[in-house]
Order: structure tokens, then sequence, then C-alpha cells
């Protein structure tokens, strides 16, 4: 078990990186990768009690993940914030339109 949650920590690294990097598809690859992992590890119904000496390595585990989420949601929030932008522009685009024509 300990081997396989270092995999997991290596993959959460890799995720943290790409994640960094902007690389959202490699990020979105390397999550269905670490989800079959973890599955085969923790698989359904079985508590994460029953594994107290990988304690460490999980919380280790859900600290990567919070920054993952954190930068994902950064750059939701600033897709957002262009999307918004593009929408104003087109905005402004039509009604310069509507009176010039």
């Amino acid at each position: 078990m300990g081997e396989t949650l270092d995999i997991l920590l290596a993959l959460s690294q890799k995720m943290l990186l790409k994640a960094q990097e902007g690389a959202w598809q490699e990020l979105a690859d390397l999550q269905v990768e670490r989800d079959k992992v973890l599955q085969q590890l923790f698989p359904p119904g079985n508590p994460l009690v029953s594994f107290p000496f990988a304690r460490q390595r999980l919380e280790q585990l859900f600290s990567l993940n919070e920054q993952i989420v954190a930068l994902c949601q950064q750059e939701r929030d600033c897709f957002a914030q262009g999307l918004r932008k593009l929408q104003q522009g087109s905005q402004a685009c039509d009604t310069y339109r509507s009176y010039t024509l």
C-alpha cells in the first residue's frame, strides 16, 4: 500500500504542476489516471479508518488536491471574466452597428 500511496502523491504533484502551468488537458488526463489508482486502493464501501498508517500520506494528498482545486477555480474565474468582457465587446459592436447602418 505504501508504494501505491507514493504513486498517488507523485500523480498529485504532477497534477499540481500541470495546473500551475495551465496545462488543463494534461491535468484532466492525470486525474483519470489518479482516480483509477484511488479506486483500486480504496474500493467503495471500505472506510478510510481501515488505513490508519496511511494518514500522513492521505493528508498530503488532500493538501495537494486543495491546491489543485484552488488553481482550477482561479482559472475558471479568469475564464468567466474574459467571457464577460467578450460579451460586453460583442454588445458594444452590435450597438455601434445599429446606429451606423
